[in-house]
């Protein structure tokens, strides 16, 4: 049984309105023995589109500061009932590489995802991305893009790579467009970059939603991420609201015991720690 959620979204999220206590206590009821905090902090997200902000603001960044405050007060009030960790979901893109740095080796940071959102500046979640990609030119670039983006990491302090095949949540003809084979070379190369930095790579159940039938990852790559010898793995569900903290996790739990996982981690301070199923 999956007990922790690693990957969840607030009200600091642009693209999220819900309140941190209104997640822990969600978290609570549905039996979470712990929960991190991983608002997006995309450097340099495209401004063009209109996400209604008030002005000065910028989309998808956040006072750290007082993120961290209000962690600290929801911590001390919860703290016999569930684990509360600080966290960010990263942008990983060549323009924000001195961004990332300063921010992820923050030492009250306690886990970093590191996520691909944006090729050339345009985030496949909208139309013209494919319109002016076409899908299967769209996968390829995104696949190479995250590539590229691990294995030029540097100096950025990331725990886990979201989402791996983020995109295929968005393609216009459906996820059965998606052919795994295809891409099975630039793939592979992706899970041994992730093997050899030692990352761990998130099942993210956010891939169920509207009718979906697999986590991003998909099933193919997680039976060949084990294949590989990548045994280090951790679940987020990566709720905006309440309604899907913790969801999916069984289904997400199923697949990765029949991949051969015997367990999963999770992450306090940087420090990994393993639960068996």
């Amino acid at each position: 049984m999956i007990l922790y959620d690693a990957h969840l979204h607030t009200h600091y999220s642009t693209d999220s309105e819900e309140s941190m206590e209104k997640i822990i206590c969600d978290g609570i009821s549905k039996g979470l023995h712990g929960i991190t905090f991983t608002d997006h902090m995309d450097y340099h997200f495209p401004e063009s589109y209109d996400w209604n902000l008030e002005e000065g603001k910028k989309p998808f960044q956040f006072c750290f500061e007082d993120y961290k405050e209000e962690i600290s007060v929801l911590r001390g009030k919860y703290h016999d009932e569930i684990e509360i960790h600080t966290g960010v979901e990263i942008g990983l893109k060549s323009d924000a590489y001195e961004d990332n740095v300063k921010l992820s080796n923050r030492e009250d940071l306690e886990y970093c995802i590191g996520s691909i959102h944006l090729i050339d500046n345009m985030d496949p979640y909208y139309p013209e991305f494919w319109e002016n990609y076409g899908e299967e030119n769209g996968l390829q670039l995104y696949f190479e893009t995250t590539y590229e983006q691990i294995k030029n990491i540097g100096d950025i302090r990331i725990d886990t790579i979201g989402h791996l095949d983020y995109i295929t949540r968005y393609l216009p003809s459906g996820y059965s467009f998606f052919q795994y084979n295809k891409y099975k070379e630039l793939l592979d190369e992706i899970l041994h970059l992730i093997l050899e930095k030692d990352f761990i790579l998130e099942i993210n159940t956010s891939g169920y939603k509207n009718g979906g039938t697999m986590p991003n990852p998909c099933g193919e790559i997680l039976y060949q991420f084990y294949a590989m010898g990548g045994r280090n793995i951790i679940f987020g569900s990566d709720a905006h609201d309440i309604s899907r903290v913790g969801k999916d996790f069984y289904r997400a739990e199923k697949l990765a015991r029949e991949a051969g996982f015997k367990g999963y981690f999770s992450i306090s301070d940087h420090n990994r720690s393993f639960h068996s199923f």
